[in-house]
């Protein structure tokens, strides 16, 4: 009974599965960077300034982040350093 059970759920959770993949949903979270805030970073670091200071100089513009900074690891994410 215990297994039947358990290839069920599992059955129903590979359909929605294909069923997001199809509807271009990914489970990731929204992303908090966009592309000028990528080049701005990249600017900024090719300037030699330090990715703490990048961060505290970038804003996130949307999503319920909107108007604080983004993590020292979202920037040196962006750089690519990561």
């Amino acid at each position: 009974m215990a297994e039947s059970e358990r290839h069920y759920i599992r059955d129903r959770t590979l359909e929605g599965q294909v069923s997001a993949r199809k509807a271009d949903r990914h489970g990731r979270r929204p992303s908090v960077t966009d592309e000028d805030m990528a080049t701005l970073a990249k600017l900024l670091h090719a300037q030699d300034v330090p990715v703490p200071e990048i961060a505290q100089r970038l804003t996130i513009s949307k999503g319920k982040n909107a108007d604080k900074r983004p993590s020292v690891r979202t920037v040196y994410h962006l750089l690519g350093q990561e």
